[in-house]
């Protein structure tokens, strides 16, 4: 396929934009396998309780118009550009988005799926959730080698947004692609300092609507700039350090949706086994002494970490500041907070003077260990993300891990003996001659490997030592509990509730919107 470039006034043989497009708007709802229908549906639940336990009079829907085509979580209706912003940003207010390999997809994905959804099927909306999963996650993931790391691109929200907005509308491969590009136009990277705070939630709403009303406008005719990603000074060069190519191969074949992950804690995922350590040790002494672990009995508290964790950790340390809305993005005091409230919700009750206690008393430590196991699992799943990586490439990408506003830690002489074990020089080479498809990965055996191991002493002289392989809520953990745990945040204690949960979990894709609307929205 041929398109003309209006920039450069040359013609441009199928972009990244064009090819997720194109396979986008091909795809179909008996396309999708099993365990991609099951994890769309699981992503409507989480989305819809997330924004029925946030407030209902979210600021973006306060200002749309009262009518419309769209229903709104809690009554009224709206146009599908307002709904879709109010929705996720009651979904982003919690904090605790579904994310996958490439970012936070399904806030977007839903959203505006719902809003769309008119006269549609339950299939439509499946088939545009996994739509926007794949396009926006592999946009995301090719963005990975950077300072946004998927989760703080606004980039990702909008593309979602987009993708599954003109999957629903019926848009042809054309118009879907000039809406992705329309939606890339207009988002960007959302900052750390704005998703620690309070302003997360209309930052995040507000990239949703703009995806939306990318599809709106291109299907009107408007046009985007179809070569925006890999054209120089375009998307991939400043979006990141190292742009991952090949995320944009394997489709149908390689599912992004198959990583997605609920997660159990508000913050940053890099941090959730940490907190799932420190809240297994909290049950294991009420069980011990059958009484809870005061603050004041907290003698320390260590936190071994892979890098990640660690450079998010300095960053926020040096430079950052959240508020009560975005305190979960400040890891001691999100443990602090745990401790001393045996909870973990936000707005994090900054004025109680136990968590500051415990905060003071957390020490975060890198764990090398844990960060070799990362990237070696990375390369036997994802290899072909990093085919084809040159060694210049990687001596750039190490020189600005080691920018000191990285936050990156640093390595000392005496873990190079820890190094020399995993034979970097073997991942080397399998980097140079790795597969160049996705499809040739192993995404179905992806775990997010991002473990700690917890330490908490208290003043008794006891040691309370915990190891977390990987956080709760994704790939690796067993399904059924990840399912009833999705089932019961929906639900909220009401029978009803529940029944309409796995009622929607069952219902057959040939469902009328009006229906799923009634289980979804009530």
């Amino acid at each position: 396929m041929v398109h003309w470039c209006s920039v450069f006034g040359e013609f441009l043989m199928a972009t990244h934009t064009v090819k997720l497009a194109e396979w986008a708007s091909g795809l179909r709802s008996e396309d999708l396998p099993q365990a991609v229908d099951r994890r769309c549906r699981l992503q409507l639940l989480h989305v819809t309780s997330l924004v029925q336990s946030a407030d209902r009079h979210a600021q973006l829907k306060a200002l749309g118009p009262k009518r419309g085509s769209a229903k709104l979580i809690g009554g009224g209706s709206s146009n599908a550009v307002t709904a879709a912003r109010a929705h996720a940003e009651c979904a982003a207010a919690g904090d605790r988005l579904d994310y996958l390999l490439g970012g936070c997809t399904g806030v977007g994905a839903v959203s505006a799926a719902l809003a769309c959804a008119k006269g549609k099927t339950l299939g439509d909306v499946l088939c545009a959730i996994a739509a926007a999963n794949e396009v926006a996650g592999r946009i995301g993931a090719a963005m990975t080698l950077g300072p946004h790391h998927g989760a703080a691109n606004g980039w990702v929200h909008a593309a979602s947004a987009a993708t599954a907005a003109a999957k629903v509308m019926g848009l042809d491969t054309h118009k879907m692609a000039h809406a992705i590009s329309i939606a890339l136009m207009s988002g960007g990277p959302i900052g750390r300092s704005q998703l620690a705070s309070e302003h997360r939630a209309v930052t995040i709403g507000l990239a949703v609507g703009r995806g939306v009303e990318a599809a709106i406008l291109a299907n009107g005719g408007v046009r985007g700039q179809l070569d925006l990603l890999e054209s120089p000074g375009g998307l991939l060069e400043l979006g990141c350090w190292l742009p991952l190519h090949h995320a944009f191969t394997g489709f149908g074949t390689a599912w992004l949706t198959e990583t997605v992950a609920f997660p159990r804690w508000p913050g940053p995922p890099v941090w959730h086994s940490a907190l799932d350590g420190v809240d297994e040790i909290l049950a294991r002494h009420v069980k011990a002494a059958d009484k809870r672990l005061r603050a004041d009995q907290v003698v320390d508290i260590t936190l071994r970490v892979p890098a990640p964790a660690v450079a998010l950790d300095h960053w926020v340390v040096r430079r950052g500041r959240p508020d009560a809305g975005g305190a979960a993005h400040s890891l001691r005091h999100a443990v602090g907070a745990l401790v001393a409230q045996h909870e973990l919700k936000l707005p994090l009750p900054l004025e109680d003077e136990r968590c500051g206690l415990v905060a003071s008393k957390v020490r975060v430590e890198h764990d090398l260990g844990l960060t070799m196991d990362l990237m070696g699992h990375a390369l036997d799943t994802v290899l072909p993300l990093f085919g084809g990586i040159t060694e210049g490439e990687w001596r750039d990408l190490i020189g600005r891990l080691g920018d000191p506003g990285s936050s990156w830690p640093k390595v000392s002489w005496r873990d190079f003996r820890k190094i020399a074990q995993h034979r970097p020089d073997k991942w080397a080479q399998r980097v140079r001659y790795a597969p160049r498809d996705l499809s040739e990965g192993r995404l179905t055996d992806w775990q997010w490997r991002l473990g700690a191991s917890v330490e908490i002493r208290t003043i008794r002289g006891g040691k309370w030592p915990v190891s977390r392989a990987f956080p709760t809520g994704g790939p690796g953990n067993a399904w059924e509990p990840l399912v009833a745990r999705v089932v019961a945040a929906f639900a909220q204690g009401e029978e009803s509730s529940e029944a309409d949960a796995f009622a929607l979990l069952e219902m057959d894709a040939g469902a009328d919107s009006r229906r799923v609307m009634d289980h979804l929205l009530g």
